[in-house]
């Protein structure tokens, strides 16, 4: 039998026109991409234009995964209609670290990915995917 825990981490989420910024702050389990995902769809359905919107990902404090939780968001990213995600991890404790994880998962799930270390360039490049 699983356990089912609360989820860890907290995030919150903004529209800039077909840019969703997910502003996140860490450690993440499994549940809290359980959570966040849901969310998302949510705002995907509701708030952007389906076929052509980008993710500002920031990422905060501890910004460390479980495997589980990473494996279930990789799942998730290959199957969704995201154009393109900006990562901005200067708020990260570990930005190396979470750079580098995060990096390999947006390139496995084949999704155009770039670091920044600021929002603005982070913005600036997303509106450029999109059409």
């Amino acid at each position: 039998m699983k356990a089912e825990f609360i989820a860890h981490g907290k995030c919150n989420f903004t529209v800039e026109d077909n840019i969703i910024i997910i502003d996140a702050t860490g450690p993440w389990n499994l549940e809290f991409f359980q959570q966040m995902h849901r969310d998302l769809s949510e705002i995907i359905l509701r708030d952007v234009d389906f076929y052509n919107f980008a993710i500002l990902l920031v990422l905060k404090g501890d910004s460390f995964a479980t495997q589980e939780g990473l494996d279930y968001h990789l799942n998730l990213v290959r199957k969704g209609p995201t154009k393109a995600l900006a990562l901005n991890s200067a708020l990260s404790n570990a930005a190396p670290i979470t750079q580098s994880v995060f990096k390999k998962i947006y390139d496995q799930a084949n999704l155009a990915n770039q670091n920044f270390e600021s929002t603005e360039s982070a913005k600036a490049w997303l509106r450029t995917k999109l059409t």
